[in-house]
């Protein structure tokens, strides 16, 4: 099995297919896309009136990430939801609970992680029978995260999680070339973004330490200190460590997305999962968390590579009585189960290219602040900052 099969087709919309054959015409989208344009433009200029009359905090010194490659094109920005206090905050962050390394076992097998080479030289055997040393592939322990200028922590917020795909790092990927980063400030909603490192630049999805029950919540307790940190004052990271989470996955991400489902111990921090052209496994697995938080949303997009897989998930949800849809809501996602066929567009595009441009910063724009309601009872009790530490073996 191909998880990763980049194709090199050309993008191009004139029109969206639907899961049952009809077609939307590109002046449909056209109209509906410039409502929400219309309506994020409203709520910024009204959120900016009400920012005027508040005292503004102290400017933050900005943190800037490195570009390794040729500078991308800008994401065209949005008008802000809140007012711009000082600039984006953007750093790679060593993490004691990411996850890699990882020197545990295997859920699936019990085996150890690590299953050739010496002490001290040891490596993993991917799906493919290759050999990833652990020293090339799975040691790098940073994360990104990202704090856009506009972020108020006293507002609702979002936390968005993004799990890349295969041959991917931070850097060069995750921020350079697919944007994440700049997606999220484009939308002008009140986030924050966390990327955690996989295998580097390789083909391969293990989840290392997000394999281990509450794993990813001993990961979100420490990335709310880092982000408090980042923020210049500690006392956010409360509000961090409380905030409902969005987890995209593109690619090979999936498998991790697996993990977190079923054993990262946040589940009801979770409001939405985007897969974008990532269902290359777990079918039945996401099909039962679509049935078991219905005030959750969940979208997929996909390519030909991976419509069969959707196909299948369709089927699933109507056996459970799950109503789903091939078009999104502009507004008020809570609930709503989407499929979107995004025709032969590129799959190492796709993050940037999927059914629309940035896709992203499109699900953030349909997100309102009913949508980010913050549940204080969601949050396992825990003594920040610094408790995640003592939780690893």
């Amino acid at each position: 099995m191909k998880l990763d099969p980049f194709s090199s087709s050309t993008y191009a919309m004139a029109k969206v297919r639907t899961r049952l054959g009809r077609e939307i015409p590109a002046s449909t989208t056209a109209r509906a896309w410039s409502r929400l344009q219309k309506r994020s433009a409203q709520r910024g200029r009204a959120v900016a009136r009400h920012a005027a009359n508040q005292p503004k905090p102290s400017p933050k010194p900005s943190v800037r990430l490195a570009t390794l490659e040729d500078e991308a094109p800008s994401v065209a920005a949005t008008p802000s939801r809140v007012s711009s206090n000082f600039g984006a905050m953007t750093g790679l962050e060593g993490f004691e609970t990411a996850p890699f390394p990882y020197h545990g076992t295997v859920p699936a097998s019990r085996r150890p992680f690590l299953n050739v080479g010496t002490e001290g030289h040891g490596g993993h055997v991917n799906f493919r029978g290759q050999v990833l040393w652990e020293s090339e592939t799975f040691s790098d322990d940073r994360v990104l995260l990202h704090i856009p200028p506009s972020f108020d922590p006293k507002r609702p917020a979002v936390m968005v999680v993004f799990f890349h795909g295969h041959g991917a790092n931070l850097a060069q990927d995750v921020s350079d070339r697919q944007q994440v980063p700049e997606q999220i400030t484009a939308a002008g909603l009140n986030a924050v973004v966390v990327a955690p490192q996989f295998a580097v630049n390789a083909a391969d999805s293990s989840a290392g330490k997000f394999w281990e029950p509450n794993g990813f919540k001993y990961f979100l307790d420490e990335a709310a200190v880092k982000l408090a940190r980042m923020y210049g004052d500690q006392r956010t990271a409360f509000t961090f460590a409380r905030m409902p989470i969005v987890i995209i996955a593109y690619s090979g991400g999936f498998a991790p997305t697996l993990s977190v489902l079923e054993r990262g111990g946040v589940r009801s921090r979770v409001r939405g999962l985007v897969l974008l052209d990532a269902l290359y496994g777990g079918t039945g697995n996401f099909a039962d968390w679509i049935a078991h938080n219905r005030s959750s949303f969940f979208v997929s997009s996909y390519t030909p590579h991976t419509a069969h897989r959707n196909i299948d998930l369709e089927h699933l949800l109507r056996k459970r009585s799950v109503p789903y849809s091939s078009q999104l809501r502009d507004s008020h996602l809570q609930g709503m189960v989407t499929f979107l066929p995004a025709g032969d567009v590129s799959h190492r595009d796709f993050v940037t290219h999927a059914w629309g441009d940035n896709p992203i910063k499109d699900i953030l724009l349909r997100m309102d602040d009913s949508d980010l309601r913050i549940e204080t009872t969601s949050v396992v009790g825990s003594n920040l900052p610094g408790t995640f530490a003592s939780r690893r073996n």
